[in-house]
């Protein structure tokens, strides 16, 4: 069986670990050619559907030149994680089914619809 899920836990570990690798200006494959990691192990990791396991963060707090204590300071909530609204919608929407989405997007639709 594997350890892999398809339901994504977005935990508040796998947003911090997003957020440094965001704030390192680095992509998923430059995340992986930096910390020697996958790039699809870092996207599931970031997506919450694998258990972040030390080993995996310490390769890439390194590459993200961060340290286990910024790191566990955004992960425990001490300090908030900056918003970025629009990442987080899109986030929000990629995880939902179809039903969801045919729900939402009136909604979506006439507030684009306002600018």
């Amino acid at each position: 069986m594997s350890k892999r899920s398809e339901e994504r836990r977005m935990t508040q570990g796998a947003r911090t670990l997003k957020f440094l690798r965001q704030q390192a200006k680095l992509s998923f494959r430059a995340a992986a050619k930096a910390s020697g990691i996958g790039d699809g192990m870092i996207n599931h990791l970031e997506h919450g559907r694998v258990q972040i396991h030390q080993k995996h963060l310490d390769k890439l707090l390194r590459a993200y030149g961060s340290t286990q204590q910024t790191y566990e300071m955004f992960a425990s909530g001490a300090v908030a994680l900056p918003q970025d609204l629009r990442s987080d919608c899109i986030e929000i929407i990629r995880g939902m089914n179809l039903d969801q989405l045919k729900t939402a997007h009136p909604v979506l639709a006439s507030l684009a619809a306002r600018k």
